[in-house]
């Protein structure tokens, strides 16, 4: 398996309920192995770990590092300290991610997926960070249920306004071989009712020099889109004359109750 892979996805968007709301979106992620950081920033001339480049990935963006001066804490290192708190009888085998990569330096990622696996290949740790565009961030963090392979976590995180932070969410990744789709399905479920589901689907490709010029110009991305895609949905919807929730005050960052866990 590469050290980093592109995945070149479609992405939907679907808001249960009156009034309804659909959005559909391409997106260009990359699922990159946190092991094996230093090999991935050698596969492109046009991708690199930690730098400047056309396209990037920053461990400063993410976790414990985020918006923190100082040395950069390595996101494996960071992944395995949860794991030994949640799997303190496992052992990590491999830790992948799903993310947006930074485009000439600059990126928003409303939703990173760290999948953390041990030696047998099975998914024994899922991480999903969150940020929202007030800059708060949050990790909701577990072992999947066995039996359907999803992570039920309680909602504590403020991300849109249209929707009150309460209920939970039902989240589930599948990511595999290169000749494997990668699915992500994020559901936000509020008094027994699905009000929101997330999608992404996209097929994993080795990340070489001419993939990312390929996936840049065939998905269109560029620095910052789905921040803006974000604000023009909003716009959307307060036309709609849909209910507005304020902010309240984000989760305390790195204690017990930031992971979100519904016990």
């Amino acid at each position: 398996m590469t050290a980093c892979a592109l995945v070149p996805s479609e992405i939907n968007h679907t808001r249960h309920g009156r009034p309804s709301h659909f959005l559909q979106r391409r997106g260009l992620s990359i699922w990159i192995n946190l092991d094996e950081l230093a090999a991935a920033d050698r596969q492109s001339f046009l991708f690199s770990v930690d730098k400047f480049n056309l396209l990037s990935f920053a461990q400063r963006d993410y976790g414990p590092n985020y918006r923190k001066k100082g040395p950069v804490q390595p996101l494996a290192d960071y992944a395995r300290e949860l794991a030994a708190r949640f799997c303190p009888d496992e052992k990590v085998a491999n830790i992948h991610m799903l993310t947006f990569p930074r485009i000439l330096g600059v990126v928003f990622n409303p939703v990173s997926v760290y999948v953390l696996r041990d030696i047998t290949g099975r998914d024994m740790l899922l991480i999903y960070e969150v940020h929202n565009t007030f800059g708060d961030i949050h990790s909701y963090v577990g072992k999947p249920q066995a039996a359907e392979d999803i992570l039920h976590a309680q909602k504590l995180l403020h991300v849109s306004p249209f929707f009150p932070v309460s209920g939970e969410y039902r989240l589930m990744v599948r990511a595999g071989p290169m000749d494997q789709p990668v699915r992500v399905l994020m559901r936000y479920v509020d008094r027994g009712k699905a009000q929101l589901t997330a999608t992404l689907r996209g097929m994993p490709e080795r990340l070489t020099t001419k993939g990312i010029v390929r996936g840049l110009l065939g998905t269109r991305q560029w620095p910052l889109r789905p921040l803006v895609s974000i604000h023009v949905e909003a716009m959307k919807l307060w036309m709609k004359r849909v209910r507005f929730f304020r902010r309240p005050e984000p989760p305390q960052p790195w204690s017990e109750a930031h992971h979100g866990m519904k016990k």
